[in-house]
């Protein structure tokens, strides 16, 4: 059943020492004229308005009206004036309850308005949500990534889990492999395992920004040197590094990002490498990293 405004004539409850100075019926009429034209809207959850009235004396030939409804006060008025008594003070005391709807009236269409006003607001915020990447708890990030320094250089794919842990943080699995150089002129590939915290910052409605740490192992082959380790005819070796990648997403869809990623990191481990023509090359110091890829949020 739907809500309804005022569907029964408001109940009056007057004090006996307040009938002793005003005519009853009278004023019950006058009431009824007066809150004619006035709608009060039910309160939430309820379907209809159920006004009460109580016309008290107040001392001092005054009259007092209050206005309950289920129990809940919704303001008072003094009225004055008793000593004219009859259909002008009945028409006094109709006009302050009328007044009393009224407020009440405008309070419930505000708090009505208020209500209307959040719900579209939720309804924006649901949507703008709706329509913005995904953030996860889960995603996938593929691409290719790179790194440069003057000693070495090489790129190749990459893939990474990204995983939340708390709030807007997530710890990212990474596994990487590269094709290059060493020294300017040794062959050489690489395979990486990493592991990083990372923090994902939303820049506007189609760009978020991305800021990480990684700290990797990885597994170096040779394929044309002389030696490594300072052992002849070694081939392979390993080193560690870490690094700070600082990423823009901008959002292709609901559940794919672009990346655009660049990085600085330093090599923690010393790789001695003799190269085919005899000269000596160490690879450690601090490196570039550039990164290009795709994050896929299925969830």
């Amino acid at each position: 059943m739907p809500a309804r405004a005022n569907p029964d004539v408001a109940a009056i409850e007057i004090d006996p020492r307040a009938e002793s100075l005003i005519d009853a019926r009278a004023l019950r009429r006058r009431v009824e004229l007066e809150l004619a034209d006035v709608a009060v809207p039910p309160a939430l959850g309820q379907r209809e308005a159920a006004l009460f009235f109580r016309v008290l004396y107040a001392g001092s030939g005054q009259l007092r009206v209050e206005l309950w409804e289920r129990g809940v006060a919704y303001g008072s008025r003094v009225v004055a004036g008793a000593t004219d008594g009859g259909p002008l003070l009945a028409r006094r005391v109709a006009l302050a309850a009328a007044e009393l709807a009224r407020e009440l009236s405008d309070t419930r269409e505000d708090e009505a308005a208020d209500r209307v006003e959040a719900a579209r607001h939720e309804h924006e915020l649901e949507l703008a949500a709706h329509r913005r990447t995904l953030d996860g708890p889960r995603a996938l990030r593929v691409g290719a990534a790179a790194a440069w320094s003057p000693k070495l250089a090489y790129v190749g794919p990459s893939v990474a889990a990204e995983l939340d842990v708390y709030r807007k943080a997530r710890l990212d699995f990474d596994v990487s492999a590269g094709f290059g150089a060493a020294g300017g002129s040794a062959a050489l590939e690489t395979l990486s395992l990493g592991i990083g915290p990372a923090r994902r910052w939303v820049l506007g409605p189609r760009w978020d920004l991305d800021l990480a740490l990684r700290a990797a192992a990885s597994l170096l082959e040779f394929s044309d040197a002389r030696g490594v380790d300072r052992l002849a005819r070694e081939r392979q070796s390993w080193t560690a590094g870490i690094e700070a990648r600082v990423r823009l997403e901008p959002r292709l869809s609901r559940a794919v990002r672009l990346v655009l990623g660049v990085g600085a990191g330093e090599l923690l481990r010393r790789v001695p490498l003799e190269l085919a023509s005899g000269r000596q090359k160490d690879l450690d110091g601090p490196f570039l990293a550039g990164e290009l890829g795709i994050v896929l949020t299925p969830f």
